[in-house]
């Protein structure tokens, strides 16, 4: 327990208090005048100590301190994610325990309560990486939490069911610009969205992050994602940001697209903005492709385009090349200066690309 209280130091304005647990030592403050300031600066003290001590606590309580710390330090997205798993599956089975009371039953009772749900294996595998993030957490701050072994995902757990882009989906796509909207066919704003997530494997976040400025000497660097917050971040993985290097068919959708923003007066940085040239939000992608797939009667969904360029490159392009493209695959070193070799055989990928593509798209 903190036994010294905060003191109001004069020179500097403010409320100040020096705590100290197994040698590290940290200082809190408060610039607010009165009991309140003195209160605020001691209330952040009890809270550092209380998740430094070795002493025991509800796993309750870490994790809300867990929370915290994700939310200022991830995006909005990733929070929300742990604060549901941990809210669903941790808490109810482990929340009222004492932290060196936790053993690896407890974590695997939280997965497999999941699975008796009829939760899928990426469901299960989520909540064995918030478990394995929130012992993280907890050892570097000394709490008494054994190291989670051994979780195991049940084998039979439902793999969500992925569908792709059949040929003539594909041919679909590139064949109809427009969408019914209140009795009349209009011109299809994210037609060229939609194929160019199609001809790269691209995420949709990472297709609203991209900007004009990403593209040099027929390259196209992936360098953002905006995500579900709409919150520009570093992309899903240290994967995430790799090249492309352009081909003719892109290219060419990349200019379609250049055309459609000149036709309607946008004038703006973003390759794929919205109808106000203002970074787009992923799930408006993702709305109006649910009307489009209607309409024309295709069953993949937005994400299952990306998995359509890996199942119908599979058989043409090699496989690190095509990781590598569509960010599965570890980049020699992320946008440095890559040999003339390495970037030849991208090239080569995205002709392959090109080549498997136009089979399917000009096939009559």
């Amino acid at each position: 327990m903190r036994k010294n209280e905060a003191k109001w130091v004069e020179s500097r304005q403010r409320w100040q208090i020096n705590v100290q647990v197994d040698g590290e030592r940290k200082t809190f403050t408060s610039t607010v005048t009165g009991t309140k300031g003195k209160v605020a600066a001691e209330k952040a003290a009890d809270k550092w100590v209380e998740t430094r001590h070795t002493k025991d606590v509800r796993f309750e309580k870490l994790w809300g301190v867990f929370l915290e710390e994700v939310e200022k330090t991830t995006g909005t997205a990733n929070y929300k994610k742990h604060e549901s798993i941990g809210r669903l599956w941790l808490l109810p089975e482990v929340g009222h325990r004492k932290l060196s009371k936790i053993t690896n039953e407890h974590w695997q009772n939280c997965v497999n309560a999941a699975y008796e749900k009829g939760l899928s294996k990426k469901t299960c595998s989520n909540i064995r990486a918030s478990i394995t993030a929130v012992y993280g957490f907890a050892k570097k701050r000394r709490a008494p939490l054994d190291r989670p072994e051994d979780i195991a995902i049940p084998k039979q757990a439902p793999v969500g069911e992925r569908n792709i882009l059949q040929p003539d989906d594909i041919k679909k796509l590139f064949a109809n610009d427009t969408i019914l909207h209140r009795g009349g066919q209009v011109p299809c704003f994210f037609i060229h969205a939609w194929r160019f997530i199609v001809l790269t494997g691209l995420r949709r976040g990472e297709l609203a992050g991209l900007q004009k400025g990403d593209i040099k000497d027929r390259v196209l660097y992936v360098r953002r994602s905006v995500n579900s917050e709409n919150e520009i971040t570093g992309g899903k993985n240290d994967n995430a940001k790799r090249y492309i290097v352009l081909s003719e068919r892109q290219k060419l959708v990349l200019q379609e697209q250049a055309d459609l923003l000149k036709r309607n007066g946008i004038v703006t940085t973003w390759l794929f903005p919205g109808r106000d040239g203002r970074m787009v939000s992923p799930n408006r992608i993702y709305d109006n492709w649910c009307t489009f797939r209607k309409q024309y009667d295709i069953k993949a969904s937005i994400h299952e385009m990306r998995h359509t360029t890996v199942s119908v490159a599979m058989a043409d392009v090699p496989e690190q090349l095509l990781k590598r493209m569509v960010g599965h695959s570890k980049s020699m070193d992320t946008f440095g200066v890559y040999g003339h070799d390495v970037k030849g055989e991208m090239q080569r990928a995205s002709d392959l690309l090109d080549e498997v593509f136009s089979r399917i798209i000009d096939d009559d």
